[in-house]
Order: structure tokens, then sequence, then C-alpha cells
């Protein structure tokens, strides 16, 4: 919420009213629901993460030897992952990428399945050296995409002072500093020089969806 910090309201508490001059609205996977009356065609999956241990410990695997990657198969299954970021005990972090369940913030499984580990260290067996090793943890997630995978970033058709930002399809955290950039560029000034017509939520391809 942008606007005068003096404010009234009881916002800081999360109840009551806030007065601002400009709102910027991202809810993630609550977007299908709080953004309702955008009627963009949005889907919630549940995502699983894992972190596992690499056999022989994680000195091949830290950041300065071992790149972020993704590898698509013959059969087109994607998975993708990170360096062992969290120091030697840490583990390398993988999941799948986009093969989730569909869901809502309300009815996601957060339990990982003994059945939904033994499949990605049976995967990541054929692809990556050292990988699976031990299994040290995995956690649940959930990606909202929109039927073309790209974003929806644009000020609200119907409420100019408000700027949705939503639908980032698995890959918004690649792009934090120039969305950041340009949610402050639309809160503050109601344009910005980034072009962004492309994450219009009019556009041809989501209007298109049933």
């Amino acid at each position: 919420m942008v606007g005068d910090p003096g404010r009234r309201g009881a916002g800081a508490h999360g109840r009551g009213e806030d007065e601002a001059g400009a709102l910027v609205v991202s809810p993630g996977s609550w977007a299908p629901e709080v953004l309702a009356d955008l009627g963009i065609p949005l889907t919630v999956e549940r995502q699983v993460m894992y972190w596992f241990q690499p056999t022989g410990g994680t000195e091949a695997w830290t950041p300065d030897r071992h790149p972020i990657y993704i590898h698509e198969a013959a059969d087109g299954t994607q998975v993708y992952g990170f360096p062992a970021i969290d120091g030697p005990v840490g583990g390398a972090k993988v999941a799948f990428f986009r093969r989730g369940v569909p869901c809502t913030p309300e009815t996601i499984d957060r339990e990982v399945h003994p059945e939904e580990a033994v499949t990605m260290a049976g995967r990541l067996a054929g692809i990556l050296p050292t990988l699976p090793g031990t299994l040290l943890k995995a956690a649940t997630c959930m990606y909202t995409t929109t039927p073309d995978e790209h974003f929806v970033i644009a000020p609200h058709p119907e409420h100019p002072q408000v700027t949705v930002a939503c639908g980032f399809s698995g890959h918004g955290f690649k792009f934090v500093p120039v969305v950041g950039e340009i949610l402050a560029d639309l809160a503050t000034t109601g344009s910005t020089t980034h072009p962004i017509s492309l994450f219009d939520p009019r556009r041809p391809a989501l209007e298109a969806t049933p």
C-alpha cells in the first residue's frame, strides 16, 4: 500500500480500514478469489520441493562450482535445482517444474508422501551425478499459472489507482527486482517505461480462454 504514512486505520494489526492514494495487490495463490472480478483464468497447483544430500558431500555442489539449472527429458518432464547454498549439511534443492496437482490455498495437501520422494529420486538418478543421495527434507508450495504462462502486471482496468500483480507461473522469483520497479512506477506515477503490454489482464490469450 502506498500513501500517507500517517493514514488512519488499523492496518498494522491486519484489521479495520486503511486509506491511501494507491494500492498494490499481489495475492499469490489467493489471486483467483481476491482478483475474481478481473476474470483471469488462473490455475493454482501444488508443487513439492526436495533437499537431497549428495553422495560424497556437497563439495561439487557449492555455488562457485555448480549453477542453477533446469533439465528437460525427452518426455517433456522438467527438473530444476540449485547449488548447495545452505552449507555442507543443507543439501541441494531440486523440484519438478509444473508437474503439480490443482488445488487452492485451503485445500492444498501439505504432506509430502513417500512415493513422491521415490519418484523424484528415480528421476535424479538418471540425470545428475551424486544425486539423489540422501533425502533431507521436503516441503510444498503453490504455483499460480496463466494459460499462456505470462505474468499479469497492470493497473486494474476499472480502478487505475490499484495495481495488480499475479500469475507468475513459477518464474516470479527470477524477476523480483524489475517487477518491484514496475509496481513502484505504476503505484507512484501511474505508468512505467518498461514494456508491460504482454502482461495485460485483458490480453487475447486470457480472454479467449473459457
